[in-house]
């Protein structure tokens, strides 16, 4: 394990100095794209704590996407663990356009909220904006919070992993209906593919209902 850190450290440079540099990396980002909102937020002991970006070129074509924003979380595998936290979207043309990123101690009430107020003072409110995830209960709150006037969904994905663990039915007829199942688009068709899945296992309608997953 000490030779890996010392490999680490030898391609990636030290933690330690790394994070001393934040202030430095910001204030040449902002000379550099300029109308950038880039935050860093340190604890009463004056250490770091969250970090936020926003590029200006991000923010320019935000407004040329639909108002649907996805966020998510990933531990950081580091000296320091944290979690890294994003927001992304589609571009016009259907590619993935990074808004925001943010590094934070973890997927918490607080670190979440305050991503979300970076990221409205960022890209603020439009119409019909929403935002996606999986089921985090921080998320939820931070959303709730900061953009109270905004709809929250479920990610389909993470929701099928959901399904598929609780039950222990990772079986590729289940995924197949189950991503019918959200894709469907009137009563009746919602409900002659959730009898299917009712054949397979009865407890999975009672569990989408219980979460929201509304007809």
């Amino acid at each position: 394990m000490d030779a890996k850190e010392k490999a680490v450290k030898l391609v990636r440079g030290d933690p330690t100095e790394s994070y001393a540099r934040l202030p430095d990396y910001f204030y040449i980002l902002e000379q550099t794209y300029p109308g950038s909102v880039l935050k860093i937020k340190r604890n009463e002991g004056d250490t770091f704590l969250y970090a936020f970006v926003a590029l200006e070129a991000c923010i320019r074509g935000w407004k040329y996407c639909r108002p649907i924003v996805v966020v998510d979380g990933a531990t950081l595998k580091c000296s320091y663990g944290g979690t890294m936290v994003t927001a992304s979207t589609l571009d016009p043309g259907g590619h993935i356009l990074p808004l925001a990123y943010a590094i934070v101690d973890s997927e918490n009430d607080a670190s979440w909220t305050w991503f979300f107020e970076q990221f409205k003072e960022a890209y603020g409110v439009r119409q019909n904006m929403c935002f996606m995830s999986d089921r985090n209960e921080s998320i939820s709150k931070g959303t709730a919070n900061v953009y109270p006037e905004s709809e929250h969904y479920a990610c389909i994905w993470h929701l099928s992993v959901n399904v598929l663990k609780n039950f222990n039915r990772n079986t590729e007829d289940l995924k197949i209906l189950f991503f019918s199942l959200a894709k469907a688009y009137t009563k009746q068709q919602f409900e002659t593919i959730m009898g299917r899945i009712d054949q397979i296992d009865t407890r999975i309608r009672p569990y989408l209902f219980d979460i929201g997953y509304s007809k």
